[in-house]
């Protein structure tokens, strides 16, 4: 049944030691030097983004445009990845407000998830970081303490419908600035890539390397209990 399988792994990884055992359709590699959390862009998410049918010349180019927004050529000032870093990092350090509220328009409210893991797997280190909150019922702005830092992701058109009425509330909790609002469903690709320098910078400004995964490091891919999984998922019945 090995046929029936493809890898997404790094060079010279166990899962591709396994792949080649079992006899996979594919093997599709990725580049190590990027960390998990930040390779939603990189073959590791837009193997599972074809499979699942999506359009991924579509996804990538319209990321495009945010990529050279947020390019170490553009001013920080003019930067839409290095601006949101620098508020996260800033508000964090110097007035305490480092729960990252996500709120998002429902129909992209999966990205909170994803987020999530970006903001804390990326910041959560040495005692310091940022705290993301994401999919937790919006109370009135009265209910939330100084220690938030809202962020809104609104998809366009989704602000009035019944289903985002969060949406007023969730502006009344922001003392000042505008919501993120994603236009196209397909400029979901260029928020990955603002979040991800966002995320960088911010993680700098607080004190830490959000790069650095030593948790993670040396563990990934040699679980036992999933190299007998997959012996037993690939190889041919008995």
């Amino acid at each position: 049944m090995g046929e029936h399988f493809v890898a997404v792994t790094d060079p010279g990884s166990s899962l591709e030691r396994r792949a080649k055992e079992l006899g996979f359709a594919d093997i599709f590699y990725g580049v190590p030097s990027i960390g998990g959390r930040y390779s939603v862009l990189s073959k590791f998410g837009l193997v599972p983004a074809a499979a699942m049918g999506l359009d991924v010349k579509r996804l990538l180019e319209a990321a495009q445009p945010m990529e050279r927004s947020c390019g170490r050529d553009v001013p920080p000032a003019d930067n839409p990845g290095v601006r949101l870093g620098i508020a996260m990092g800033i508000a964090a350090t110097r007035f305490r407000r480092d729960k990252v509220t996500i709120i998002a328009s429902p129909g992209i409210a999966d990205l909170g998830a994803w987020l999530e893991q970006l903001l804390a797997e990326s910041t959560g280190k040495q005692g310091r970081g940022l705290i993301p909150l994401a999919g937790e019922p919006l109370g009135k702005p009265g209910h939330y303490g100084a220690d938030r830092f809202f962020a809104y992701l609104e998809l366009d058109g989704q602000r009035r419908s019944g289903a985002a009425r969060g949406g007023s509330r969730a502006r009344a909790c922001r003392p000042s600035g505008r919501p993120i609002v994603i236009k196209d469903i397909w400029q979901i690709g260029q928020e990955f890539f603002r979040w991800e320098i966002a995320v960088a910078v911010a993680g700098a400004i607080i004190g830490i390397d959000p790069f650095d995964q030593p948790r993670c490091r040396g563990e990934q891919g040699q679980d036992p209990r999933a190299d007998r999984s997959l012996r037993e998922i690939a190889s041919p019945a008995r």
